[in-house]
């Protein structure tokens, strides 16, 4: 989830604006070195390595949580569990990614960074190993949802804070290339398991991927591992439960408790609705799910360059509206192309809703200073997490794989989808409001 990828980073942020700040987190050393010389360099090879190695990170990070649709599909037909069941493996993941995520980014600014890159990267490829040897429900959930989607949290948000030390005006950029690692790892994994799974059978194609994962892993540690440790960072409060009490913010944390109660749905199911609904052969099915996630490449790098012309949170409404109109448009499509487009717009319309949140939320509406960003990152990512953890499961309960029945589904994710777009009336409107007197 990039822009879930961007959350804590935030948090670091020492540049201050009245408009939407659609750039990444700036970094401790802002906050506590003056001098002009000790600015970040924005730019050189040690930047743009570990730019290299952040990009690595999130290959196997979010690009393991996107490719699981590829793994579900294999579970239903292999183990006794029903498809809900089966769910909650890649759901709790993706939520302790986000939720470990937010508690390392105050750990990276008391400078536990070789630490928790370590850790992290030891917990990816020893669950991904661990799961090469799993047979049974309680073990894939252990290795495969516990283990890695642990690992995964420790280490994204410090490998994006690492990357805001090093620039300044390329920042946006910067952060693009390195999340795109995203959509690259969702392409390679989802390929990998198809094309060895009938192979060499799932244990050796889960531990191919484990190397996978070893040996780009072991490059992004040599290079953010060597990151110097921030100076006297300011400890800052996790919650800040008077945040509520303010309607723009309330209605923003709201909306993505119920967009991200949605997100996951197609990127789960995509292979098994192009199997068992549309009778696409089993090939086929898996590379819509890489497919889906090429699409989600352009959906978190294009949409930087509106954002940074009509607002952040004005670019996310207009997509997840878009994502409403996609998700039951669903309902009507009945043959393969028809389904292959909509894997790509879906792609699309994914990676933006994964990214723009957290440039939205350094709005002053939503944060009325940059003191508070990283506090109200969190806040409304842990509400995003929640409807994470929770979609998929639901989806599954009222999906019914005996009569091929994916329709309870789809009105599902399309109508918490509405009413996501809904909470996300009253901060649009305080943005707009608060541009107003500018004009």
């Amino acid at each position: 989830m990039s822009s879930t990828s961007t959350t804590t980073a935030t948090a670091t942020a020492g540049k201050s604006s009245e408009k939407d700040v659609s750039t990444s987190p700036s970094s401790p050393h802002q906050a506590t070195v003056p001098q002009p010389s000790l600015a970040p360099p924005n730019g050189g090879l040690s930047a743009w390595l570990c730019v290299l190695g952040a990009f690595f990170i999130f290959t196997n990070t979010w690009g393991i949580t996107a490719s699981f649709g590829a793994f579900e599909s294999y579970y239903i037909t292999t183990l006794p569990e029903s498809a809900s069941t089966i769910s909650w493996i890649g759901s709790l993941q993706s939520f302790l990614v986000v939720c470990v995520g937010i508690v390392a980014g105050p750990l990276f600014d008391r400078g536990y960074i070789r630490a928790l890159m370590i850790v992290g990267c030891f917990l990816i490829v020893f669950g991904t190993m661990m799961l090469s040897l799993s047979t049974k429900f309680y073990q894939i959930i252990l290795s495969q949802g516990i283990v890695v989607g642990f690992g995964a949290g420790l280490v994204y948000i410090p490998a994006l804070a690492i990357i805001s030390t090093q620039f300044t005006t390329k920042r946006p950029f910067a952060i693009g290339c390195a999340s795109s690692g995203s959509s690259i790892g969702g392409i390679i994994f989802p390929i990998m398991f198809r094309r060895l799974q009938p192979k060499i059978g799932f244990g050796w194609t889960v531990r191919a991927i484990g190397f996978v994962s070893l040996g780009t892993l072991a490059v992004s540690l040599v290079i953010l591992g060597q990151h110097k440790k921030p100076k006297s960072a300011t400890k800052k409060p996790l919650f800040d439960l008077r945040a509520f009490a303010e309607i723009p913010f309330l209605g923003f944390a709201l909306s993505l408790l119920l967009i991200f109660l949605a997100f996951y749905i197609p990127l789960f199911y995509i292979p098994s609705y192009a199997a068992y609904k549309l009778h696409i052969n089993e090939d086929f099915s898996f590379y819509l799910l890489a497919i889906t996630n090429a699409g989600s490449f352009f959906g978190r790098t294009v949409p930087f360059l509106i954002a940074n012309r009509v607002g952040s949170i004005q670019t996310f409404f207009f997509w997840a509206v878009a994502a409403v109109i996609v998700l039951f448009s669903w309902l009507g499509i009945h043959n393969t192309p028809g389904f292959v487009v909509f894997c790509v717009i879906w792609g699309f319309i994914s990676g933006v809703l994964v990214t723009a949140p957290a440039a939205a939320v350094a709005h002053p509406t939503l944060s009325p200073s940059m003191s508070v960003i990283g506090t109200r990152l969190g806040m409304s990512w842990i509400t995003a997490a929640i409807g994470i953890l929770i979609g998929s499961p639901i989806a599954g309960a009222l999906v019914d794989l005996k009569t091929n029945d994916f329709l309870k589904a789809i009105v599902f994710s399309g109508s918490v989808m509405a009413g996501g777009v809904v909470c996300l009336i009253p901060p649009v409107l305080a943005v707009v409001r608060y541009k107003a007197p500018e004009h």
